[in-house]
């Protein structure tokens, strides 16, 4: 089956309000395994993937999907699993993306925030609840790490990233090769997949003693798929829960699309490691928590490496 992935902007209102219809219809089914909402479930895949943190890494930030290699296929094959639990209930819907360099002149005033689609930001007179669209607090119950309700859904707009990438930021990371190198984590560079994650603006995003930069207003010194995660903030900024917003799938959709147009570009460079990186960061590696184990699925780099073959195309 051929899966189209639209840009949000030029859907139809009915696709997007059969968008919405579907996600909602995910959070309303119960796993039969765990007696969960299953798309609760998916963010406590994120939760597994993010808390599998990786001892070799010397900067201790890489886990079993961030800061490394698998960064980039762990989630497009994250992102393809929960667009077949879509479809199930809405036959051929498929995952819009958000090219944010089409929001960064004016990233408050999206149509991306409309009361038809994703709803806007949170009411900073009370915790910075999200209010208005179909994910709005009396809608939308958020989960927390140990996959407990913990109350409607956060947006802080601006708070922790001045803005959103540029289409110079995102040329860069087109250009960018390899795909990654040693030592494989926070300091690989050049790096696509370092750049592409955010980490590697002018000047570095981590301090020696391996904090996070703050720029003197008070944001953080991230771009790309970072920049975009902490400038809607919330729920979106704590990486371990960031899929309880449903933004989360659009703007790692447009993650995987830049991928995908990178692939195509650079098409002697491969994935990298081949064998000699990270456990679970490697070519034939399984991926946690898609390791037979923890879960049932098993899902590697090598086959998710072709979107096409997946099904998976971009307009």
């Amino acid at each position: 089956m051929k899966n189209i992935r639209k840009n949000f902007r030029y859907l139809s209102s009915t696709e997007k309000q059969n968008y919405i219809s579907a996600v909602k219809a995910v959070k309303a089914s119960i796993s039969r395994t765990t007696d969960r909402s299953i798309y609760d479930e998916y963010v406590l895949w994120h939760t597994l993937a993010t808390a599998h943190e990786d001892p070799s890494d010397p900067r201790h930030f890489r886990n079993a999907a961030h800061v490394g290699p698998a960064f980039l296929p762990w989630h497009r094959y994250y992102l393809y699993r929960f667009e077949r639990q879509l479809q199930k209930r809405v036959p051929g819907v498929t995952i819009p993306y958000w090219d944010w360099t089409q929001d960064a002149d004016d990233p408050f005033n999206s149509p991306l925030w409309d009361d038809d689609f994703m709803g806007g930001n949170g009411d900073p007179e009370d915790n910075n609840l999200v209010k208005t669209g179909p994910f709005a607090t009396d809608q939308w119950i958020t989960i927390n790490v140990d996959g407990n309700p913990k109350g409607g859904l956060q947006r802080e707009f601006g708070k922790f990233s001045k803005g959103l990438p540029t289409r110079t930021n995102v040329q860069t990371a087109i250009e960018e090769t390899p795909y990654d190198q040693e030592p494989w984590n926070i300091d690989s560079s050049p790096s696509h997949r370092n750049r592409l994650e955010g980490f590697l603006p002018p000047g570095g995003s981590i301090n020696p003693d391996g904090s996070l930069i703050i720029n003197p207003d008070g944001t953080l010194a991230v771009e790309l798929h970072n920049q975009a995660h902490t400038w809607i903030g919330g729920d979106m900024s704590n990486v371990n829960i960031s899929p309880n917003d449903p933004v989360f799938w659009l703007h790692h959709c447009n993650v995987d699309r830049l991928w995908a147009i990178w692939q195509e570009k650079n098409p002697s460079q491969g994935y990298l490691p081949t064998g000699d990186g990270p456990e679970g960061h490697n070519l034939y590696d399984l991926m946690y928590p898609w390791d037979g184990k923890t879960t049932r699925l098993k899902a590697r780099p090598v086959e998710v490496l072709n979107s096409r073959r997946l099904g998976i195309y971009y307009d």
